[in-house]
C-alpha cells in the first residue's frame, strides 16, 4: 500500500558539499556503516541495508526498486553529531531480489550539528497538550476599521497624560498634510526638533529609530520653501510623525499616523519610543484576540534538550501551525507533573493521515526547573 508523503515547512540548512569520488569514498568507510541509513522523504522511516561496497566505490543496496525516482536517483540520510545526506546515482536494478547498484556522487553535511541526541520511541510515554496557538485566520478587516481605532484610541489615552499635544490620524479617507502623506508613502518616522530648519536629529536624539531626512525629501520635491513658510504661518515649533502598522502575517498595514505638534515648546524626541511602544502593545493585543486554546493530547515521537517531534492528528493544530510555525504547549512524561514550553517550529511533513512536526524549544514559564525536570525525564527514559 502506497502512502503519501508530503513536506509542508523545512527550515533552511546551510551545508558543506563534498562531491571529489576519494572524499566521499572517505568518508563513506569512515562515517557510514551499515547502520542508520534512512531513505530520504520516506514515510516508513525505511532503513537501508548496504550488502557490499565494489573496490570501484559502488555499492550494493536492498532497496524497493520503486523508490527510486524517475531520474535514477535516491538520497540517503545519516545524523551524527551533524546531519548528512548522500546521493547516488542508480547504475542498475535487480527487480526480483530488491537490490540496486549504485554510486555516490557527493555528500553534503550540515553546518549546524544537532546540540542534543534525540531520545526516539517514546509513543505512548510522552504526550503534548493543552496547546495555546494563533488561529488560522485573522479579520484584518477588523484591525484596520473601527475595532482597531477603539483600541488605539483607548490606548492613545497614555501618551495624553504626558504629551497632551499628541493626537491619532486615522489615513483612510482623509486629507493628509504632506509630511504625513510622506510618513504614510515611506513608511519612515519624521521628526522636526525646530520647524524652522528643519535639521535632522543627531545620531544620539534619533535613538535608534529609522528617521526620515525631512528636509532632503522636501528639497527633491520643490516643496521646502512653500512647507518652511506654511511652518512660519502656522507658528509651528516641533512637530513628529509616527506610522503605526499592523504586522499582518501577510505583510504589515498602516493603522494611524501618531502626529505631535507643539507651538510654544520644543517637542522631546522620547515621544518616538512612546509610539513604538504603543504601536507594540497594539500588536500585542491583537495577536491575544486571535490565538486559540485547544486541549488535545499528540503524541510526541521523539525528543531531546532542544526539541520534540509530534505526531499531529489534530487539524486544527496543523492549520495553525502551517500559519504561524510558533506555539505553546504542555510536556507530560508518564506519571510526571506538566512542562509547559514554547516552541518554534522548524518543519512539517504529512505521511498519510499524519503530520510529523519538528519543533525546537525557545522558552518556557520557568525555564531553568523546566529544562531540568525535561533532562531528569529523558535521562530517565534512556535508561530504561
Amino acid at each position: 500500500m502506497e502512502v503519501e508523503y508530503r513536506s509542508f515547512l523545512q527550515s533552511p540548512r546551510v551545508w558543506d558539499t563534498i562531491r571529489d569520488p576519494q572524499k566521499v569514498g572517505y568518508i563513506l568507510k569512515e562515517y557510514v556503516h551499515n547502520n542508520g541509513l534512512f531513505l530520504k522523504e520516506n514515510p516508513y522511516k525505511l532503513e537501508l541495508q548496504i550488502l557490499q561496497t565494489t573496490p570501484e566505490g559502488k555499492m550494493l543496496l536492498r532497496l524497493d526498486p520503486e523508490q527510486v525516482n524517475e531520474e535514477g536517483e535516491i538520497t540517503v540520510y545519516k545524523t551524527l553529531s551533524k546531519h548528512m545526506e548522500i546521493g547516488f546515482k542508480v547504475e542498475s536494478i535487480n527487480q526480483e531480489e530488491g537490490v540496486i547498484v549504485c554510486t555516490p556522487e557527493y555528500v553534503r553535511i550540515a553546518k549546524d550539528g544537532r546540540i542534543m541526541p534525540r531520545i526516539e520511541g517514546l509513543q505512548g510515554k510522552v504526550v503534548a497538550h493543552r496547546f495555546h496557538m494563533l488561529k488560522k485566520e485573522q479579520d484584518s478587516t477588523k484591525v484596520l476599521g473601527t475595532s482597531g481605532q477603539i483600541l488605539l484610541t483607548d490606548l492613545h489615552k497614555n501618551i495624553l497624560a504626558e504629551y497632551p499635544y499628541s493626537r491619532l490620524v486615522f489615513p483612510v479617507g482623509r486629507e493628509l498634510s504632506v509630511e504625513q502623506e510622506l510618513a504614510k508613502r515611506s513608511g519612515k518616522i519624521i521628526f522636526a526638533k525646530e520647524a524652522f530648519s528643519l535639521e535632522p536629529l543627531s545620531k544620539e536624539e534619533a535613538n535608534g529609530f529609522d528617521i526620515l531626512d525631512l528636509k532632503k525629501e522636501l528639497e527633491e520635491e520643490l516643496l521646502l520653501e512653500d512647507r518652511m513658510k506654511a511652518f512660519r504661518l502656522g507658528k509651528v515649533q516641533s512637530f513628529a510623525v509616527y506610522p503605526i502598522y499592523y504586522k499582518d502575517p501577510l505583510g504589515p498595514k498602516l493603522v494611524a499616523l501618531g502626529y505631535a505638534e507643539t507651538k510654544d515648546r520644543t517637542l522631546d524626541p522620547a515621544i518616538l519610543k512612546k509610539y513604538s511602544e504603543l504601536e507594540e502593545v497594539f500588536n500585542e493585543r491583537i495577536e491575544d484576540s486571535n490565538t486559540l486554546d485547544l486541549d488535545v493530547r499528540q503524541n510526541v515521537i521523539n525528543a531531546s534538550e532542544g526539541g520534540i517531534l509530534l505526531e499531529v492528528t489534530e487539524s486544527q493544530l496543523v492549520e495553525s501551525f502551517l500559519h504561524k510555525p510558533f506555539f505553546t504547549a504542555d510536556l507530560t512524561f508518564k506519571m510526571q507533573a506538566p512542562l509547559r514550553f514554547a516552541f518554534k517550529i522548524r518543519h512539517i511533513s504529512q505521511v498519510g493521515e499524519i503530520y510529523l512536526v519538528g519543533a525546537e524549544i525557545v522558552g518556557s514559564n520557568d525555564a531553568k526547573a523546566n529544562m531540568t525536570l525535561l533532562k531528569k525525564n529523558l535521562s530517565f527514559i534512556k535508561s530504561v
